[in-house]
């Protein structure tokens, strides 16, 4: 009886086929085998940490991991010391995710800091904030294109207001501008409660703003929808910008949650499966109701160019409005 040897290379092969069978396993069975720590910047009672405690209660509730799921606020100097706080104190921590909006993204820009999305490891996008403009029905602009009408008739009379120069209100305004050919006056208020008190009293002639604003005065008749950065079950009635006849590219409000850096890809497409699970839940699904959101599902690569697309108008818009020094 003779024995046939197998050639080394085959059994090199064939333990590497194993092995990687191995990892791909090991990949789809990651789960936080410790407590996880969801970081926002925001501070308790605000959106942000709001939506944090609405996944950790879908988490714990539903024992979608071992542990209890925590939210722990870390605010301060613009996100900032969030942001540190999670690339740096936590780098390579597989049990901690944060939470990642527009400011996360534009204040390192603003305040020329390392601490950019391109530091963090971008795990999923949740939802996005919609927006809409508004105006009163009892004031002089009915439509988006009355709007611009005046404007280009009356350079700088027509007025937008909202929060503080720089938010997302007035890029909108002036991307709006942009698309049109027009100059608004900006009006800048504390917030955007202000802002829509103002609309209200027509000391203003339009605000650009998030549903949850201003849907109770909409359903009143004391304001108007004209415009909307897309369709809204909400605001039926209401076109797009692009219907209303303008190409607005309007700077996305999206919630997303990131990793650490450092941290290895299953552990990423462990969270990345851990939150699709969580938007199949009645709860997020109501959440998102309750909350006037969109859902609005983005991962991986795509997520990544996303970031590095809504950036650069980020840094145009900037420099525009003068929001940055300009480099040397």
């Amino acid at each position: 009886m003779t024995t046939k040897r197998i050639p080394a290379v085959y059994l090199l092969l064939g333990i590497a086929a194993f092995s990687t069978l191995i990892g791909a396993a090991r990949a789809a069975d990651w789960t936080p085998s410790d407590r996880v720590t969801l970081v926002t910047h925001s501070s308790p009672g605000t959106g942000n940490e709001l939506m944090l405690r609405e996944i950790a209660d879908i988490w714990n509730k539903g024992k979608f991991v071992p542990k209890l799921v925590s939210v722990d606020s870390v605010t301060g100097a613009q996100g900032e010391k969030a942001r540190r706080y999670v690339i740096t104190e936590h780098r390579g921590n597989p049990n901690l995710l944060a939470a990642y909006t527009p400011p996360s993204l534009n204040v390192p820009l603003l305040i020329g800091s390392d601490t950019g999305w391109r530091q963090f490891t971008p795990v999923a996008m949740m939802a996005l904030d919609p927006l809409v403009v508004v105006v009163n029905p009892q004031g002089p602009y009915l439509s988006l294109k009355d709007l611009i009408a005046g404007a280009r008739q009356k350079p700088k009379q027509v007025m937008q207001g909202g929060g503080s120069y720089g938010n997302s209100a007035s890029m909108a305004g002036r991307i709006l501008e942009e698309a049109a050919g027009v100059s608004f006056s900006y009006v800048p208020f504390k917030g955007g409660g202000t802002a829509v008190l103002n609309l209200l009293g027509q000391h203003v002639h339009f605000i650009v703003e998030n549903p949850a604003e201003i849907a109770q005065h909409v359903d009143a008749g004391k304001l108007k929808v004209i415009a909307v950065s897309q369709h809204l079950a909400q605001f039926p009635g209401a076109p797009t910008f692009e219907e209303a006849g303008y190409k607005v590219r309007i700077l996305k409000q999206f919630r997303a949650l990131m990793a650490p850096p450092g941290v290895a890809p299953e552990v990423v497409q462990g969270y990345v499966r851990l939150l699709d699970r969580t938007r199949g839940t009645q709860q997020w699904k109501d959440y998102l109701k309750r909350t006037a959101m969109v859902d609005h599902w983005m991962t991986g690569g795509e997520l990544a160019a996303f970031y590095a697309e809504e950036e650069k108008v980020y840094e145009r818009l900037d420099d525009q409005m003068g929001l940055r020094k300009k480099k040397k």
